[in-house]
Formats: C-alpha cells, sequence, structure tokens
C-alpha cells in the first residue's frame, strides 16, 4: 500500500511507535483482521533495537536488539499490518467518531482507536557543554557509538542496568571506562555490575556527578563534583556516555489523557487511557518495568480489549 492509500484509508487501530509494546499489540490486531498501521519515527524495535544483545526474552537465544526489532517487524507485516516511517505530532479525538493523527509532513490519517507506544527517551545529562559536543564525544548510544572509541578512554554517567550493560559493551572497543555515579549503591543486576568490573577495564568514580564536558572541537574531558564535598576535579576522556533514565514521548496525546507528573500515561488493567478509544503498552504506561516481555505482553493485553471494544461498538 502506497502513502497516498494509507492517508485516504480510515484504519481500526493506529499503533504510534514501533518498539515491541506497539508491534506486540499490531500482531494481535493484525491477526484479528482489524486494519492496522504502525507509526514509527525512526525504525522498528525501539530502544531495544540499540540494545547489544538480548537474552532475557523467552525462547530466544541471546539475539542482538536490532535483529529482534527486524524480526518483530517481519512478523507483523506477514499478518498485514502496515507499517511507515513517520513522526506524530498531534493526536485529536473527532467530534464525530475516532481520531484525526498529524504526522511531522502536516499530512493527516483518520483512525478509530489509537495506541500510544511511544515509550520513553533517553535523559540529557545536565551538564554544560552537553548541546555543545552532542554528537562530538558526548552519546546516549553505546550500540551506535562505541566503535567511534576503540583504545580510548571514555566515562559512563549512570548506576542503573543500562549504565552497567552499555558501559561493558564499550570495554570491547576503550582502552578504559570509568563509572560515574552520584550514590555508591547500584540499581542494576549482579550480572551487570560483575561482568563490567571484571573485564579489566573498568574503573568507577561513585559520589560524584559531571559538571562540565570540557574540550574544544571534542572531548577531552569532564570536570566531576563530589556530592558530599563539593570539591571538583577535572578527570580526562575522549568520550562521555549517560544512561541516567529516560523521560516519556508523551507530548503528542498528553492533552487527551492522564498522566502523571512526569508525563507517564494513567492506564487501567486493559491498558485503556483515560479517553475512550485510546489504550497504551510498553514504557510511556505509568510505573512500567521498562522490561521488553513486559511491553510486549502489554500490547498483547490492548489488542484484545480493542477486539472487543469494537466487536461492541459495532453491534
Amino acid at each position: 500500500m502506497d502513502y497516498e492509500e494509507i492517508l485516504r484509508k480510515r484504519w481500526d487501530v493506529t499503533v504510534i511507535g514501533g518498539g515491541p509494546g506497539g508491534l506486540g499489540c499490531a500482531l494481535y490486531t493484525s491477526r484479528a483482521e482489524l486494519s492496522t498501521l504502525v507509526i514509527e519515527k525512526a525504525f522498528c524495535g525501539g530502544l531495544i533495537a540499540l540494545t547489544t544483545e538480548v537474552e532475557n526474552y523467552p525462547a530466544m537465544e541471546p539475539i542482538s536488539g536490532m535483529e529482534l526489532g527486524q524480526r518483530m517487524e517481519a512478523q507483523v507485516r506477514k499478518f498485514g499490518a502496515e507499517i511507515i516511517l513517520k513522526e506524530v505530532t498531534r493526536v485529536d479525538h473527532e467530534h464525530g467518531d475516532g481520531f484525526a493523527i498529524t504526522l511531522g509532513d502536516d499530512n493527516q490519517l483518520q483512525a478509530e482507536t489509537v495506541v500510544v507506544a511511544t515509550g520513553s527517551a533517553p535523559r540529557r545529562l545536565p551538564a554544560k557543554g552537553e548541546k555543545e559536543f552532542y554528537g562530538r564525544g558526548m552519546s546516549y548510544c553505546a550500540t551506535c557509538d562505541g566503535a567511534f572509541f576503540r583504545d580510548k578512554e571514555v566515562v559512563v554517567v549512570g548506576g542503573g542496568e543500562s549504565a552497567f550493560q552499555e558501559g561493558h559493551f564499550l570495554t570491547n572497543f576503550a582502552r578504559k571506562v570509568t563509572l560515574v555515579h552520584r550514590r555508591e549503591g547500584f540499581r542494576a543486576t549482579p550480572l551487570a555490575i560483575r561482568r563490567a568490573r571484571d573485564t579489566g577495564k573498568w574503573e568507577e568514580k561513585l559520589n560524584y556527578v559531571v559538571d562540565e564536558i570540557l574540550g574544544k572541537d571534542t572531548v577531552k574531558g569532564v570536570l566531576l563534583r563530589h556530592i558530599q564535598t563539593d570539591a571538583h576535579e577535572e578527570y580526562a576522556c575522549d568520550g562521555v556516555f549517560a544512561f541516567i533514565g529516560y523521560e516519556p514521548a508523551s507530548q503528542a496525546v498528553a492533552h487527551l489523557v492522564e498522566t502523571d507528573e512526569e508525563g507517564y500515561i494513567v492506564v487501567d488493567s486493559r491498558m485503556r487511557a483515560s479517553q475512550t478509544g485510546i489504550w497504551c503498552a510498553g514504557d510511556i504506561i505509568k510505573g512500567a518495568k521498562k522490561q521488553m516481555v513486559i511491553s510486549a505482553g502489554a500490547g498483547a493485553t490492548a489488542a484484545m480489549d480493542i477486539r472487543e471494544y469494537l466487536a461492541d461498538k459495532r453491534g
């Protein structure tokens, strides 16, 4: 189906976001023979596509996140769902019935139901120089940029699972990886911590934050501040990778649905948002555990409820 046809069609289900939650939903709705459109702004798989290796998805041998995302996409297409790579800028509830979805190119399409599976984006590092050095030594994706730091020294900021997993991946390239964390305790699993520390390339600077990224054309170091003493220390490095949490991508629907103070969408046990006709799946949900298998399950839950909702609505 070409783009003009997609715009003319009124879809039973439009899924915004092509991560595990969105594709999990699209798999179930397309198999139920509901016309299903997935709108993804970048590439299918969501944040999981940027993960070096996935080893905790049931019945799946360790696999790269990118390949797993591609397999999910192929499976959804097999059952008839359409996928377009566009950004959704706004969703509006029509006075009659259904929703108007505005795309980044200012085109609109129509949908009877909407599933918000937009997930979350990496939280930007609140350090002076972050904007100036982003893409010039400052990164939020080890899989994307790790190879540029072969035999160099990098700083990883964070203390959760992502910081240790992505930092461990960086040890494949970097001469040394230094973890900077504002506390002494970690949210990461013992396995992730042990793997990183066992590389022999791992150091830690605990009770520190990055106040500034230093350099000229590229990163040359960071200015660290000790949380307890406020003492500053310049620390030489060639790159900075930050994994300090995520922010919800709910802007396109925030005017329609109930969110918490951070912007995550509140749903019930059927994945229904406060606006009738809108469901959610994945990391965009308030309290989401940010695990792929849970996101996919939420997508399936939403899909099954949508099928019943449309059946009742159509008599």
